[in-house]
């Protein structure tokens, strides 16, 4: 299952929404989180969080006007 959190515009809320959606997540999610590319510096506590429930990330600029973070969160074996 993959899905998308959206935290345009501002992050202020999103740690907690974030929350909010991994609670909701399977053990073997992915997540894409969009954030405004000028908002990139302020994701540490967003990939703080992932890290916290077993999430690995990569983040990745899409069109210049937005910073992607994809998760995934694997079962362990």
């Amino acid at each position: 299952m993959n899905i998308t959190l959206d935290l345009r515009p501002g992050v202020q809320d999103g740690v907690h929404r974030l929350r909010d959606t991994i609670s909701r997540l399977g053990p073997d999610a992915e997540l894409t989180i969009i954030v405004d590319a000028m908002d990139a510096q302020s994701t540490d506590k967003l990939t703080e969080e992932l890290r916290s429930h077993g999430f690995e990330y990569l983040p990745k600029v899409s069109d210049g006007t937005t910073y992607n973070i994809i998760a995934k969160r694997h079962l362990l074996q």
